[in-house]
């Protein structure tokens, strides 16, 4: 048997970003994120290993109604968190958001 657990977080992307699993660009802006992680019993000390992410993604016009939720890997959503946030991948992040359609003018910040 082993002993999972759930947990919720609010993560900001300041760039327009992709996940696995969506087509084209998400747009910036907050997303909350539910995790569901599984106890480590052979850790020294009490440890969760990250097994999946759900992303709740709402459109601005349906604000309201029920987000559709993309299940992503952990350690692709923490890259692509990396990505937004580090100031030296600016290029790399530019051409991520060109790759996917968007144009330069969708990095400003």
């Amino acid at each position: 048997m082993s002993i999972t657990r759930k947990t919720h977080r609010t993560v900001t992307f300041f760039h327009p970003f992709h996940l696995p699993g969506h087509d084209g660009l998400l747009p910036a802006g907050e997303y909350d994120v539910e995790s569901i992680e599984k106890l480590d019993v052979d850790a020294p000390l009490r440890r969760y290993i990250p097994l999946e992410c759900h992303v709740h993604i709402w459109s601005e016009k349906n604000r309201g109604e029920a987000p559709n939720i993309l299940t992503v890997d952990p350690q692709k959503l923490e890259a692509a968190l990396a990505l937004d946030s580090d100031p030296m991948r600016a290029q790399d992040r530019k051409k991520m958001i060109a790759s996917y359609g968007g144009t330069p003018e969708d990095d400003a910040a």
